[in-house]
């Protein structure tokens, strides 16, 4: 059994006490102070932060508008828990702060996106629970003060997530055939760059030319002759590269396969990628 007690601390802030008893024996076995407002805040901070979370893990911008009715109706779902004891009101928080922040409205269409929005949310509150938990054992301090660090940490994991979300959808594994010698490299899948070669309009993918100099070998210059590739966007306000006609270049992604007979490679001197996460960028048209 739950008795609910209203009070007033010596400052005159509402302080709430929780009684709950053994209706067979009649003792106390719980006995709990809290400040409503302070839990309402602290539910209302965190329901909010864990929203922008979750929208971030899924690659989705959301608004203040949207997110902060939710949070607000998860924070006195949150609080009517609490009085009442019925976790039924937890639920609905979590429901109806997920269809105010995020659901579109046109089930039939968008339900598999309602689902995928509404299980990420679902996951970050674990996390988070866990995330709070862990550092309420380790920092002695109260539960609003440590919000804020539980809350950085989870939302720099989902960044790292997204992020190499991102970069696992423009990777690639690219396969160079010259003069029965293949080499393979690690490619980026660039929308920006749209370079051609500019008697032909060939489509030309950049290569760090020290990454190729195992298929070029000798006076390769004076044997095959290569073609003259201007630019404007690699670091220098305007140049040239010198570009090859490679046998065939094979594309690997997450979106595909593809191979590309008699592709147009242009050698860049320096590094194409400042961490060498990539040696070369794909044009659009050699992308699966």
């Amino acid at each position: 059994m739950r008795n609910l007690v209203p009070d007033f601390d010596k400052k005159g802030r509402p302080l709430w006490s929780i009684l709950a008893t053994d209706t067979a024996t009649g003792d106390f076995f719980m006995y709990y102070e809290f400040y409503i407002d302070q839990f309402f805040v602290e539910q209302l901070i965190s329901g909010y932060m864990l929203l922008l979370t979750a929208g971030i893990l899924c690659g989705i911008s959301p608004v203040w508008r949207r997110l902060l009715p939710g949070a607000v109706m998860n924070a006195v779902c949150s609080v009517c828990f609490v009085i009442y004891g019925n976790a039924g009101f937890l639920l609905l928080g979590f429901l109806v702060s997920a269809a105010v922040s995020f659901w579109k409205w046109d089930f039939r269409k968008e339900w598999r996106y309602n689902r995928d929005i509404t299980l990420s949310l679902l996951a970050v509150t674990v996390c988070f629970g866990g995330l709070l938990g862990a550092l309420t054992v380790i920092l002695p301090l109260p539960v609003l003060a440590l919000l804020i660090p539980a809350l950085s940490l989870l939302r720099l994991l989902a960044r790292t997530v997204r992020r190499r979300g991102r970069q696992e959808e423009t990777a690639a594994a690219v396969t160079i055939l010259l003069d029965g010698k293949s080499l393979t490299l690690k490619g980026l899948l660039d929308t920006g760059n749209q370079l051609r070669e500019p008697l032909t309009a060939s489509p030309v993918s950049i290569v760090q030319r020290t990454s190729l100099e195992p298929l070029l070998e000798g006076d390769w210059e004076e044997q095959k002759g290569f073609f003259l590739i201007p630019y404007h966007s690699l670091g220098t306000e305007a140049g040239w590269m010198q570009g090859i006609l490679a046998d065939e270049m094979r594309v690997s992604s997450r979106r595909g396969g593809k191979t590309i007979r008699k592709p147009l490679i242009a050698l860049y001197d320096k590094n194409v990628s400042s961490r060498q996460n990539y040696q070369i960028i794909l044009h659009p048209e050699h992308a699966p």
